[in-house]
């Protein structure tokens, strides 16, 4: 059985890039054109978490409000040996797209929300070293071959959350930033295939099913990131 990965993905979309650019770049010039607080309404962060490395572009409607245009992204490789076969994953992990920040108090505490566009999701391939039951057959390393296999999640996703620091608000141009939340990514969609063709395909429909078993508590994807802002 492949290893039990609770993750999230990003297929990269031309058109809905240049949606929420379209977007984020509409809100940022009402920002900038608002004739109260006119010097004080864009900053930029940085930040590392467990959607990968990001960066955000922040545009100031008032004290209350502020907008987020986010990327994030991230490209590691697994290694993990299970039920006989060592496996290598290649993990895919961020999202990009608006947020909105809401400051109840008028301060750095806020409550976020938003729609992103989901990268998350692996690619596996493993080798038998021994023999291996999938499905409900038991098969020699050389009847299995090569298994290879992928994790995806839903594309289109939305996030909630609450964070610390504003990054397009004085006093201070350089602020600590947090965030904490969820992605509601839904249940992952396994599929397996095998190298030499001799594995049952029934077989690996039933193993499919029982990873996605096993993964189906993961349908909220934890973000915690951690950055640094700079007001413009």
């Amino acid at each position: 059985m492949p290893p039990k990965l609770a993750l999230v993905t990003i297929y990269h979309s031309g058109e809905s890039m240049r949606r929420s650019l379209a977007c984020l770049g509409a809100l940022l010039t009402f920002a900038a054109l608002s004739p109260t607080y006119a010097g004080d309404r864009v900053g930029i962060g940085v930040k590392v978490g467990t959607l990968g490395f990001g960066a955000d572009i922040t545009g100031r409607i008032n004290n209350w409000l502020s907008v987020r245009g986010t990327f994030n992204t991230a490209d590691v490789t697994h290694s993990e040996e299970a039920s006989g076969i060592d496996y290598e994953g290649d993990v895919a992990l961020g999202a990009y797209g608006l947020l909105v920040d809401f400051h109840p108090m008028k301060g750095n505490f806020r409550l976020t929300a938003g729609y992103l566009r989901n990268r998350t999701g692996v690619d596996l391939t493993g080798v038998a070293t021994e023999d291996t039951e999938i499905g409900d057959t038991t098969y020699t390393p050389a009847e299995i071959g090569t298994l290879s296999g992928t994790l995806d999640f839903k594309q289109n996703v939305p996030y909630f959350g609450i964070g610390f620091g504003s990054a397009a608000k004085a006093p201070g141009r350089v602020k600590f930033l947090l965030d904490l939340g969820v992605l509601s990514q839904g249940s992952g969609d396994v599929t397996l295939t095998s190298s030499t063709g001799l594995v049952d395909p029934a077989d690996l429909r039933q193993e499919e099913q029982n990873v996605e078993d096993d993964i189906k508590d993961y349908d909220l994807y934890p973000v915690l990131a951690f950055g640094i802002s700079f007001r413009l």
